[in-house]
């Protein structure tokens, strides 16, 4: 079995999730930036994931770059994971070192899409500072774009034609909290579990994840489920389809550890849920 999961709003949470008095004594810290701990988990879902992980390959599968990759800290929880994906599928780690087989590909993969400059550039006719943050815009990896944004400020409709225009030239559009990503069509985290799957010959895969960018991974997955907050769950509370995927009846830094119950309970059935 595989375990492919976001990180980010599935698994860890940042500083500025809301947590009860309760949940704070609990959490433990993942994350280090600088001079201050900025992502955590609870103990418990710390604890179900390091036995998860000693039974099944769990795979982290995250938009995260590289470096913002790096910067998580599972191994002092005894959490080993032997893959890890980063920058959206750009790029895979097996055993602390990145897949060059699988970079190649992915970079063969760039004539099927517009160029990356041509399209920030049309995207920089709409990003009007009232709703853009000047000087926020970066490449990751080489591979994708994101700035950070005014959500309550989008100009909606300019922005969902742009989408359509985006789709056209094979590029994902998606907005997760204050980001908004602009994605090649094959840089994505479907197609690198899939080649993990492959490479290892697993049966199984089951998949968590939030945002529109996790959308395809979870629907490709034998069973997927998703935290109830996020991009999937508004499209969902907004009866936009969604129908295949299972949402945690919890929120917030506690929907990790019903994500974990889940797993665990197909990993000891060991059948499709």
């Amino acid at each position: 079995m595989l375990f492919a999961s976001d990180l980010d709003q599935t698994l860890i949470y940042s500083h500025r999730t809301p947590m009860s008095q309760a949940i704070l004594k609990q959490i433990r810290p993942v994350e280090w930036l600088e001079d201050r701990y900025i992502s955590y988990m609870t103990q418990n879902a710390l604890n179900k994931l390091r036995e998860i992980s000693s039974k099944v390959f769990f795979v982290p599968v995250t938009t995260r770059t590289k470096v913002q990759y790096l910067r998580i800290n599972l191994h002092q929880y005894g959490i080993l994971p032997q893959y890890a994906v980063t920058s959206n599928g750009g790029t895979i780690y097996y055993r602390g070192l990145e897949d060059l087989d699988w970079t190649d590909h992915i970079r063969a993969g760039r004539d099927l899409c517009l160029a990356a400059d041509d399209l920030v550039n049309e995207f920089e006719k709409l990003a009007d500072p009232s709703w853009v943050l000047e000087g926020s815009g970066k490449m990751a990896d080489d591979l994708f774009y994101y700035c950070l944004i005014n959500r309550e400020k989008i100009p909606l409709a300019e922005l969902a034609a742009f989408k359509l225009w985006v789709n056209e030239n094979n590029w994902e559009l998606s907005v997760q909290g204050r980001k908004l990503y602009l994605v090649p069509r094959n840089v994505n985290k479907k197609a690198a579990i899939q080649y993990i799957r492959e490479r290892e010959g697993l049966e199984q895969v089951i998949a968590a994840g939030d945002s529109l960018l996790d959308l395809e991974m979870l629907q490709a997955a034998d069973s997927a489920i998703v935290p109830a907050h996020g991009e999937l769950f508004s499209l969902f509370s907004q009866g936009i389809g969604m129908e295949t995927l299972k949402f945690t009846l919890k929120t917030g830094i506690e929907a990790a550890e019903e994500i974990l119950e889940y797993v665990g309970t197909a990993l000891s059935k060991q059948v499709v849920v």
